[in-house]
């Protein structure tokens, strides 16, 4: 059984615990919190799991600071205290989740190995991979879907999969013949999608003339990263109008686009209906 609250002094958002879950999932949520809003001095049973999206924000666990930017992960061991260190200047937007991790490990043995001595806390900048499954976890959260206990469980393996990646970094290794700027330039789209690029600094990033990089893309993608961009924007917004009760204009702005009228447009281009229309038949 899932309950789902909104925690008062949010933006946006919610606190969801899971009550006898065999997923190993304790709690988790979304939140989009103003300025000045403060996590107060907490502990856990289990492994607590953040992740920085938007805004910076500063924590203190363990003896130590960490100030966190978006796309770091911030995980802490089963008793840690830990809290902000101070009230954040700016709005912030973050998921967590509290797992057991006995739970997932059962489930999937070969984790084990990762997890045996870890630090009392972990912190790493280059997390954005976990937005992804963070993601599928909130929407089995938010959705009444059918095996939701299937979904629930899944999602949470998922999640721990990718936090033991980053345990134990290795690189990638390319399994397909694709120029690698392209895939540079994918992922940075995929992390940084609410951010404006021009053509020529994404050239910039990977080394390439803007024509040249603009012509393999298109070859490889079949668009360009423009249109990239721009799908990729109106699919994290599409989740949010699903999963979250931000405004359609909030929505717009924190995804990129530069006013609501023009995330309006954008949206019923690509969608073929308008923001409010999707939310109202896909429910909220």
């Amino acid at each position: 059984m899932i309950d789902i609250v909104r925690p008062t002094g949010l933006r946006a958002g919610f606190h969801a615990t899971a009550t006898d879950s065999a997923s190993g999932l304790v709690h988790a949520g979304e939140q989009w919190a103003p300025a000045r809003f403060l996590i107060q001095r907490h502990t856990h049973p289990v492994w607590e799991m953040y992740l920085q999206v938007h805004g910076p924000s500063r924590w203190r666990a363990d003896g130590r600071v960490f100030e966190l930017r978006p796309g770091h992960l911030f995980a802490v061991a089963p008793g840690v205290v830990h809290h902000m260190a101070d009230r954040p200047t700016g709005n912030h937007h973050f998921y967590f989740a509290a797992i057991d991790l006995k739970a997932v490990l059962r489930r999937h043995r070969s984790l084990t190995s990762a997890w045996r001595n870890p630090p009392a806390v972990i912190h790493r900048d280059r997390a954005h991979g976990l937005g992804t499954p963070f993601a599928e976890l909130t929407r089995e959260l938010v959705m009444r879907n059918d095996l939701a206990g299937v979904g629930l469980a899944l999602a949470v393996d998922r999640l721990v999969l990718e936090v033991t990646r980053l345990l134990v970094p290795t690189a990638p290794i390319p399994l397909h013949g694709g120029h690698p700027a392209v895939q540079r330039v994918r992922d940075l789209l995929d992390r940084e999608y609410a951010r404006t690029w021009r053509l020529r600094e994404l050239a910039e990033h990977v080394g390439l003339a803007g024509t040249y990089l603009a012509a393999i893309f298109g070859a490889e993608v079949g668009m360009s990263p423009h249109r990239y961009l721009t799908e990729r924007r109106i699919e994290e917004a599409r989740r949010l109008l699903v999963g979250s009760d931000l405004s359609i204009t909030a929505i717009g702005l924190e995804v990129g686009f530069s006013s609501g009228q023009h995330f309006a447009r954008i949206f019923r281009q690509v969608v073929n209906r308008s923001p409010s229309a999707y939310r109202m038949r896909n429910g909220s």
